[in-house]
């Protein structure tokens, strides 16, 4: 009897143990890929955003509410600095992460969809590309539609409801229809 409640014991224990296994070491001759943070942990609804010559705003929970100043150059801005005061307002609005491996080097970039809106170009849609360097997101584009479209993955590439189809380039490292 003490054997059986030790031998439970033990596959208990070996069946309690969670660690995830390792992974399969790199093919022969490529070099060992470095240890990157899982880019689902990362907040993309709460980072700064290029809006071009908007400039950059903060969203916080998918969202960036902002005001339309102008300059003595007749050229706009967004600002999120709450001393500003303007009639025209704005807003960005974040859509959860879509996740994608575009240039093939086994970590997935994240692909953001998005709407912006704002009284001079009314509404602009699309989704903003996004790595991971050092564990820090660095842009690597982009992409704008005329409506509202929805985003899907098709092996390494990304597709937008109005047919468009983005890939990467490994020539020229950035994204291409």
């Amino acid at each position: 009897m003490i054997r059986l409640l030790v031998a439970l014991g033990a596959l208990a224990l070996a069946g309690c143990d969670r660690r995830k296994e390792s992974p399969p070491p790199p093919p022969s001759g490529s070099a060992t890929l470095p240890d990157l943070p899982d880019p689902l942990i990362l907040d993309w609804q709460s980072l700064h955003y290029d809006l071009g010559s908007l400039g950059t705003v903060k969203a916080t929970a998918g969202r960036a509410d902002f005001k339309v100043t102008e300059d003595e150059q007749g050229a706009v801005h967004a600002s999120q600095d709450p001393a500003v005061t303007s009639d025209s307002t704005g807003f960005l609005a974040l859509d959860p992460p879509v996740l994608v491996d575009l240039d093939g080097d086994r970590h997935e970039e994240a692909v953001i969809p998005f709407e912006l809106q704002h009284a001079q170009a009314g509404s602009v849609f699309g989704a903003f590309v996004f790595t991971l360097r050092d564990g820090n997101p660095v842009q690597l584009a982009t992409i704008t539609t005329p409506k509202k479209a929805a985003v899907t993955i098709e092996g390494a590439t990304i597709k937008m409801s109005d047919g468009t189809v983005w890939r990467w380039d490994p020539a020229t490292k950035q994204l291409v229809h």
